[in-house]
């Protein structure tokens, strides 16, 4: 089977399966069973599908990053970004390969304070971050760990709303942001995506698959943000280019 027909299989797959998490799950067991070089290829086409605007294709891409973002993957990521280099295709590398930031602020490292009058400890953060108080919510969208933020990405007391904020924190730790874009429930909704597009805390390689998920128009006002990287503002003027996008919600 050729590469444009394996993806083509693919994608009418991951359309028919409607729960996110479970296309992500099945995404990864599927590159898990292929050869790095055969993974390598599908994410190639799917890049450039999703860039051409192919719906299907679109939410394959969407699928086959919350798959690839699992730890599981970490080396298959790894051995995909050496392959892809090889291949002169430096510039899907840099969506693949995970972004190690530097220094962060100091300001995006601090516990919030919970009221209680003393430091509150990891394991009471991530009690905190189960509750269905709006204004603990509100509290623990600033704490530092992504492990509480992980906790609390699950909470069904959590909005959109709230994500939104989150994810246009400034400064907030690259961490954090990844377990958005890890979450299922909500890197599929545009209004996290764009807020994560936007933010120039968010991981480029994050960014990078963001972008081809976006409208012209959001496009636009990304590439001219003066506070993103050059090799995302210069992704985000190549696809302008192109036609509108259809976006996911």
């Amino acid at each position: 089977m050729s590469v444009d027909a394996q993806v083509e299989a693919l994608a009418r797959t991951v359309v028919a399966i409607s729960d996110h998490a479970m296309r992500a799950a099945y995404v990864r067991h599927t590159l898990l069973g292929m050869q790095p070089e055969q993974v390598a290829d599908c994410f190639m086409v799917a890049m450039s599908s999703a860039e051409a605007r192919r719906p299907a294709h679109s939410e394959l891409l969407q699928a086959i990053s919350l798959a690839l973002a699992d730890e599981s993957c970490d080396g298959l990521r790894e051995v995909m970004c050496g392959l892809l280099r090889a291949r002169g295709q430096a510039a899907l590398a840099r969506a693949l390969m995970r972004h190690v930031p530097g220094e962060e602020d100091p300001a995006a490292q601090r516990v919030p304070d919970f009221g209680k009058g003393r430091i509150v400890t990891l394991g009471e953060r991530k009690s905190l971050a189960r509750s269905h108080d709006r204004t603990l919510i509100a509290r623990v969208l600033r704490d530092p760990h992504p492990h509480v933020i992980r906790i609390l990405l699950g909470n069904p007391a959590l909005t959109e709303t709230d994500l939104v904020r989150l994810c246009a924190m400034r400064p907030v730790l690259a961490d954090v942001l990844r377990e958005v874009f890890r979450s299922p429930r909500w890197i599929v909704r545009y209004q996290v995506k764009l807020a994560l597009l936007l933010n120039p805390h968010t991981p480029l390689d994050i960014a990078l698959q963001i972008a081809p998920h976006m409208t012209a128009q959001d496009l636009r006002r990304a590439s001219t943000a003066s506070d993103l990287s050059r090799e995302l503002l210069d992704a985000c003027k190549r696809l302008t280019d192109k036609p509108a996008a259809t976006t996911l919600h």
